[in-house]
């Protein structure tokens, strides 16, 4: 095509209100993609992440999520970091597009993934317990809680190994023991990176008593260090088969 007809053609688009579409700017990143459904496993791995005037599409694997800015808030929500960008789709899913690979998980303390008794799923016992997390999944590099009328939390973590509790006690005990007591807890306090999650949620307590119960006691605070949950006693769940 001549130059001169091309310039006259784009003088008429112009004209007529007709303006060539406008690209998405485009960039490689990792993602996670957690259901909110605790029998399904995490999938991570190499992405595309596209935004356009506030609409985001993410290409990850045989999935393409796209997230229109006018929806933003009904829905789905967005939260951004300097770590990347979270999707949430309350009942349904997690997305979380990250610009560091996904692979490069917070340091854990040695032995973490290994030899660790809160590792597992965990059902709560108590009427809040139950309401409010429903099953705690602690895995190596990932946690997970919630459900879609009180939010999800779904994060990988940092790990501060309290001293054991001897004599029955440890911090923020919900019911401290009333008289003297050989049984020891293990207590640490997890961290969720790259922040806290939706319900407000930044660090969740853990204390497993060393007698074999399993009888996991969880509390959470948020990020100024503020106790806003305590849960009681949760049960261990079989590990679900493949």
């Amino acid at each position: 095509m001549a130059p001169s007809r091309l310039l006259f053609l784009l003088v008429l688009l112009c004209a007529s209100g007709v303006a060539p579409a406008a690209r998405a700017d485009s960039t490689t990143a990792s993602c996670i993609l957690s259901r909110h459904d605790h029998t399904l496993p995490l999938e991570k791995g190499p992405c595309t992440f596209s935004q356009r005037q506030g609409n985001a599409t993410v290409r990850f694997g045989r999935w393409a999520f796209d997230f229109p800015a006018a929806e933003q808030g009904r829905r789905y929500e967005r939260s951004a970091s300097s770590e990347g960008i979270r999707f949430n789709r309350e009942g349904h899913y997690t997305l979380q597009v990250l610009w560091r690979p996904a692979a490069a998980a917070i340091a854990k303390p040695k032995g973490w993934a290994h030899d660790n008794f809160f590792l597992g799923r965990w059902q709560g016992q108590s009427t809040a317990g139950r309401a409010v997390i429903d099953v705690l999944t602690v895995e190596p590099n990932r946690i997970r809680w919630g459900n879609a009328i009180n939010g999800i939390c779904d994060s990988d973590y940092s790990v501060q190994q309290l001293p054991w509790g001897r004599n029955g006690r440890y911090p923020d005990q919900l019911v401290p023991p009333s008289t003297p007591s050989d049984l020891v807890f293990g207590v640490v306090r997890l961290t969720l990176q790259p922040g806290p999650c939706s319900s407000g949620d930044a660090v969740i307590q853990l204390a497993n008593p060393l007698d074999g119960s399993s009888a996991l006691e969880v509390v959470t605070y948020n990020a100024k260090g503020e106790l806003i949950g305590q849960y009681g006693t949760f049960k261990a769940l079989p590990r679900p088969t493949p």
